[in-house]
């Protein structure tokens, strides 16, 4: 069974936004999607760079660097012509205003 880390109050991510935060030495993406939160691995597989800072369009999180798509629901890669690995998603809990997320990756 997983364990939970809280990390932020809902209020402290706007809807259609995200935040990283570091959760057992790694670096997770939560963002706020008009169908709740979820949780992804931050670091674009590609360059490292923090896919929290990139650009939502619609489920989809695009890196600032290379503008490569990743499923925010799914973690898997968009960029269908290149071979890159997908990342990791995490279960979130919201609970009294609270979210906190799994601190093991979902398996696939």
């Amino acid at each position: 069974m997983s364990e939970f880390q809280l990390v932020c109050k809902t209020t402290d991510i706007p809807e259609g936004a995200s935040k990283c935060f570091e959760i057992m030495g790694k670096m997770i993406g939560v963002y706020h999607l008009p169908d709740g939160f979820y949780a992804i691995d931050d670091p674009c597989p590609h360059a490292g760079a923090s896919l929290a800072r990139g650009c939502i369009e619609g489920d989809v999180i695009h890196c600032r660097i290379h503008y490569w798509g990743f499923g925010i629901k799914d973690g898997l890669c968009r960029e269908q012509e290149i071979p890159v690995d997908n990342v990791n998603t995490y279960e979130v809990r919201v609970e009294n205003g609270d979210i906190a997320v799994s601190t093991t990756p979902r398996q696939r």
